[in-house]
């Protein structure tokens, strides 16, 4: 809550600032739009924004409200975010033109395209139908990992998926091109790292999901690991209950093996009855390599402690809308990428779904291949 009203009065105070400047902009051009309709038109924007976010249970409950809802949010904060930002840049480069006595014809020039113009609202909307688009235009991310152990098996070629809030930018459709995708590259394993479901998910997509996911065909079989938006819908039983006869095979603080090589799923980092690792792992031969499963990568130096090889978490969205792509690693161990930790490996993905709004700039939406060597 502390979180949403600070949020909500900085959105306030943005929003008189792009009144004023849209406001501007109309009186420039001596439209027939009176000026203070960009104040009407944001403060209603905000308006419906912060009820997503304050009234998301009572919106998800009614089917009808939820993708106009989203949408029209999503429009709005992208909208914000970007012209902002570009009002910003430009008052910069003003200020430093007259800080360096930049010659006056192109500075009066740069202010016609600019300040004048509608330079700002054309690339703010440009970047917002763009980050529509690359919610859905998934991408294949691959690594190569190469751990220092003994294994019977050679290697293995692993994709993990993570993140997907199924309901939010993935529907049906886009879980079927999902599986589609993962098929081919023809994966020994697949591993799901948390967050498949949110508020955003209602029954019939969630079956649907756990079922497509499920019929996946690979060597090994395909895992899940809780994320904390599974443990938010609070009946965790009830939503375990979906994966029941379909192929994926959930690991809730527990180990298994695969051939000689082990794979631990934890539980989220937020689940009160989490076991730590060296609990999970007890009895397992150090000689062997361990993979973990978990969700968020804020557990990575406890893996490095007891021995494993190699993490997979998702969780960061690695920022999902620019610039937090540059922000969220000040509250995780690391938000994106590969990370290289001595014996330890691990990988962290940017998810293939969006958190809450299905926009993406920051990043891509991916799904990551992961060929894991071993020694022989």
């Amino acid at each position: 809550m502390i979180f949403l009203a600070v949020s909500s009065i900085v959105l306030i105070l943005v929003n008189i600032y792009l009144s004023k400047r849209y406001g501007k902009l109309l009186s420039d051009h001596r439209s027939r739009i009176p000026a203070r309709a960009a104040a009407y038109v944001l403060f209603s924007g905000l308006s419906l924004f912060l009820s997503s976010l304050f009234f998301q249970n009572w919106i998800y409950q009614h089917r009808a409200l939820t993708l106009p809802v989203r949408y029209i949010s999503a429009f709005y904060i992208c909208m914000v975010i970007y012209s902002l930002l570009l009002f910003l840049a430009g008052d910069s480069l003003a200020f430093l033109g007259s800080l360096f006595k930049i010659h006056h014809k192109l500075n009066s020039s740069l202010s016609k395209i600019y300040a004048k113009g509608l330079l700002v609202p054309a690339v703010a909307t440009m970047i917002t139908l763009y980050a529509f688009y690359n919610a859905v235009n998934f991408k294949v991310t691959e690594y190569e990992i190469f751990i220092d152990k003994r294994s019977a098996i050679p290697s293995i070629d692993a994709v993990m998926i993570s993140d997907l809030h199924v309901g939010t930018s993935i529907g049906k459709k886009e879980i079927t091109q999902i599986k589609a995708m993962i098929e081919e590259l023809s994966p020994q394993i697949v591993f799901i790292c948390g967050d498949l479901f949110d508020h955003a998910s209602y029954e019939e997509i969630m079956r649907f999901t756990a079922e497509k996911l499920g019929s996946i065909k690979t060597e090994y079989g395909t895992f899940f690991v809780t994320g904390n938006h599974e443990y938010y819908l609070g009946d965790m039983s009830e939503i375990l209950s979906y994966f029941e006869g379909t192929g994926i095979r959930v690991l809730q603080d527990e180990t298994i093996m695969i051939g000689d090589i082990y794979i631990a799923g934890r539980k989220d980092i937020r689940e009160n009855e989490r076991i730590p690792l060296s609990k999970i792992l007890e009895g397992t031969e150090k000689i062997r390599p361990v993979i973990v499963l978990d969700h968020q990568p804020n557990a990575i130096d406890e893996a490095a402690e007891n021995g494993v090889d190699l993490q997979l978490s998702g969780h960061t969205h690695n920022g999902q809308l620019f610039p937090f792509n540059y922000i969220v690693g000040l509250a995780n161990h690391t938000h994106y990428g590969i990370v290289d930790e001595g014996a330890l490996k691990a990988v962290v993905s940017s998810g293939i779904g969006t958190w809450k709004y299905p926009v993406r700039t920051g990043s891509s939406s991916e799904i990551v291949r992961v060929r894991v060597n071993f020694l022989k």
